[in-house]
């Protein structure tokens, strides 16, 4: 199990600048240190540019010394300029949405269908809702079978990131990229909350039929130090989806996966 560490870093400022860094880096790069190291360069170089008379102390120097840590401009300068890695995380968007998606709907599914479909909730009858309903660009089943595969050990994280998109887009769309950070630093604590709910089900849920849990705990970045949140749970399924879902027939070698 590899961990992301909670506990006290909620407490301050730059304790949660810190750990929203940590979470970002790996959500956008989950199997890439070196990727990982260049975000945490970008967010620190935007960070810095940010910056005004009423930033703590602590923070400002926090954001300087990841920078340093992360390479400087050195690090952003070999191959990937920050107006490169600002436009690569743009592009990653979509998929990180889509993925946080399909493990929502699966939860749908679960939690409130479970009776009505054959075989239960599933990845596969997940896949062709997002498809036919994305909340962003257009993506076929493969697509998103790919992008299954890419960050499914970080698969609760983007979860939370897509429910805090969603909700950016439908109630402030207007002020969406300062919703989105006041969500991941001042309000982390919330939105930490939901990983851990998606964390808690997604570890613990295994498609009828199938031994392993939907995402395995062996592999995948886990939040130690942080309760769920106790009263979420995902609302039921709009009828044109859950038709969808009830239309989907299991090729023999896929069958209730």
């Amino acid at each position: 199990m590899l961990a992301v560490e909670v506990h006290n870093r909620l407490d301050t400022q730059h304790g949660r600048l810190d750990l929203a860094r940590e979470i970002i880096g790996i959500m956008f790069h989950p199997n890439s240190r070196d990727d990982r190291r260049r975000r945490q360069s970008a967010m620190a170089e935007t960070l810095l540019g940010m910056r005004d008379k009423d930033d703590e102390p602590e923070a400002a120097a926090q954001a300087k010394n990841w920078f340093k840590q992360a390479g400087s401009f050195k690090t952003a300068s070999q191959a990937f300029p920050y107006d490169k890695q600002q436009d690569d995380a743009l592009r990653q968007v979509p998929a990180i949405v889509a993925v946080g998606s399909l493990l929502n709907l699966i939860w749908m599914m679960d939690a409130n269908h479970r009776n009505e479909l054959a075989g239960g909730a599933s990845l596969h009858k997940a896949i062709p809702i997002y498809s036919k309903f994305p909340l962003l660009a257009p993506v076929s089943n493969r697509a998103l079978r790919q992008y299954w595969a890419r960050y499914k050990p970080v698969a609760h994280f983007c979860a939370a990131f897509a429910a805090t998109f969603l909700d950016a887009i439908t109630n402030y769309p207007s002020d969406m990229d300062e919703f989105m950070k006041w969500a991941y630093v001042e309000d982390l604590h919330h939105t930490l909350g939901l990983v851990a709910a998606y964390q808690r089900f997604g570890m613990s849920f295994a498609p009828h039929g199938i031994k392993e849990s939907l995402i395995d705990p062996t592999t995948a970045r886990c939040l130690r130090g942080v309760e769920p949140e106790t009263n979420f749970v995902p609302p039921s399924l709009p009828a044109h989806m859950l038709a969808v879902a009830k239309r989907y027939k299991a090729t023999p070698n896929r069958a209730y996966r």
